[in-house]
C-alpha cells in the first residue's frame, strides 16, 4: 500500500502553487482559479492524480519541482529508498561478494529478462523495465552460481574458499565461546594474574597508631 503525503507536506506544496500563480499572474498570464491550476499542475508532475490529498511520498519530489520552476527554486532530489533501490543494493552487494563483472550480469539479463543491455547500462535498464521480484531472482542466481564456481574450484586446487562472513575455523557458536571464556582468551586472566604474585607482608601496627 502507497504511503501518502502528510499534513506538512501538502502544506508546503500548497504554500508553493499559492506563489507560482501568484508570479504567473503578476506577468499578466491567463489563468483559471487557484485550485483548478493546482490539481492540472499536480496532474501534469504526477500524471495519475489531480489532488495532493491522494498523491504519494514519491510524488512529493516531482510535485514540489514542477511549483518551484515557476518561482526559479533550486530543484530538490528524491531522497525515497525505494524496494527496487533495495534490491539493486542487495543485487549489488552480492556481485562483489563472489568477485562478478557487470558483463556478466548482463549476460544472465539478456538470458533471463530478454532486454537488451550491455555491462554499461545494466543497472539502468534493470531499474526502467523490471521488477523488484525481478531483481531479487537474479542476485539468487549470482549466489547459486558464485558458490557453484567456488565448490568447483576448490575440487581443482584443493583449497578450500569461504565467504567474506564465514568463519573458516569454528563454528559461529564456538567463536561466541572463545569470545565469552576469559580463560581461553590470549593473554593471562586475572586469577592467575593474581596467583603470580608475590606475597604481601603482613599490615603491621606501630604502638601509638590506633586503638582495636
Amino acid at each position: 500500500m502507497k504511503k501518502l503525503l502528510s499534513n506538512k507536506q501538502k502544506a508546503v506544496l500548497a504554500q508553493l502553487a499559492a506563489r507560482a500563480y501568484k508570479k504567473l499572474q503578476a506577468y499578466g498570464c491567463p489563468l483559471p482559479s487557484l485550485e483548478e491550476w493546482r490539481h492540472d499542475e499536480t496532474w501534469k508532475a504526477t500524471g495519475h492524480t489531480e489532488s495532493l490529498t491522494k498523491a504519494a511520498q514519491k510524488d512529493y519530489t516531482l510535485i514540489y519541482n514542477r511549483f518551484a520552476a515557476y518561482l526559479g527554486y533550486e530543484a530538490i532530489r528524491d531522497n525515497t529508498y525505494t524496494e527496487m533501490d533495495k534490491a539493486l543494493h542487495i543485487l549489488r552487494d552480492s556481485m562483489q561478494r563472489f568477485e562478478t563483472g557487470p558483463d556478466y550480469l548482463a549476460g544472465v539479463v539478456r538470458d533471463q529478462l530478454h532486454l537488451p543491455c550491455t555491462g554499461k547500462n545494466v543497472y539502468d535498464q534493470l531499474r526502467k523495465y523490471a521488477k523488484p521480484e525481478h531483481i531479487r531472482h537474479l542476485n539468487y542466481t549470482v549466489i547459486n552460481r558464485g558458490r557453484a564456481a567456488a565448490r568447483k574450484m576448490a575440487d581443482e586446487t584443493g583449497v578450500e574458499t569461504y565467504e567474506p562472513h564465514a568463519l573458516p575455523e569454528r563454528s559461529l557458536r564456538e567463536g561466541w565461546r572463545i569470545m565469552w571464556e576469559p580463560s581461553e582468551c590470549p593473554g593471562p586472566s586475572r586469577t592467575l594474574a593474581r596467583e603470580q604474585l608475590p606475597p604481601q607482608p603482613p599490615n603491621r601496627k606501630r604502638p601509638g597508631d590506633g586503638v582495636e
